[in-house]
């Protein structure tokens, strides 16, 4: 697991609850023995979270969704089974709640499909099957399910059931941070930081916490503690991620920018210009 990062996931079994309690979660860690989950954004730190810690804890203890989540819930009739799962459950029939959010998973449903994941990311209701986990995951998070691409970002960076890649935890990262997720925003910045599977770019990488710890001031967010933990910062870097993360915060994808500034980055300077 990796410390440095200040960011949760909202991948804590929260879907299972989002229809019961609105919330978020990103940017922050969870252990074994997982302490409340905070919002969706757990990594930066932790599956958004500490430090990248999976942000998965008992269902119990998971983050909710978002307001537009709960809307849409509101809005939308839950599958039959999704609800039978939630039923099961809050009446601690974990085994049941696995096997009613299995079938509204192989429905299509990616609410159910992020929580049957996450069942096998813990072992809850189900023996403990990493690889499945993955699977789960990356079928939601093909369907844009930002929380999904989260926690493989997660997973990903730090070899959870699998090699550790940064390059994939990256793409997983930029997928969701296109979304507004604010944990992957804040571990996509960590990523440059570092310089794992992304050059090194300490602007851009203050630029993104910047953006992380704006769109989620939340204590579960480390965005700030990773900024003010990072050696080697100068006025004029500050300067410049400052004026980086306003353009990010102007654009409809807050990738262009970050992308324009990085093609920039890239080309060799010429002395004496």
């Amino acid at each position: 697991m990796r410390p440095d990062y200040a960011t949760t996931s909202t991948a804590d079994l929260k879907l299972v609850k989002a229809a019961i309690e609105p919330n978020i979660q990103k940017n922050r860690t969870c252990e074994p023995s997982c302490p409340p989950i905070p919002t969706h954004s757990t990594y930066m730190s932790s599956f958004k979270s500490t430090l990248l810690a999976l942000g998965t804890c008992l269902l119990g203890m998971m983050t909710i969704a978002a307001t537009a989540q709960a809307q849409r819930l509101e809005d939308e009739p839950l599958p039959p089974h999704f609800k039978a799962g939630l039923d099961a459950y809050n009446a601690n029939n974990l085994p049941l709640a696995y096997t009613e959010f299995l079938a509204a998973a192989n429905g299509g449903h990616l609410d159910s499909q992020f929580n049957v994941a996450m069942m096998y990311e813990r072992g809850i209701g189900v023996e403990k099957n990493l690889t499945e986990a993955i699977v789960w995951y990356r079928k939601a998070a093909l369907k844009d399910h930002s929380p999904s691409q989260f926690n493989l970002g997660v997973i990903y960076e730090n070899g959870q059931g699998t090699a550790v890649d940064f390059a994939e935890a990256s793409a997983w990262y930029r997928r969701a941070a296109q979304q507004g997720d604010a944990l992957a925003i804040g571990n996509l910045g960590m990523l440059y930081i570092r310089g794992d599977g992304v050059p090194v770019n300490t602007t851009a990488g203050i630029a993104l916490l910047l953006q992380s710890a704006t769109l989620d001031p939340s204590p579960s967010n480390n965005a700030k503690q990773n900024i003010s933990g990072t050696r080697g910062l100068t006025p004029q870097i500050i300067q410049d991620a400052q004026a980086l993360s306003d353009k990010m915060t102007n654009a409809k994808n807050l990738l262009v920018p970050l992308d324009q500034y990085l093609t920039l980055a890239a080309i060799p300077k010429i002395p004496g210009h």
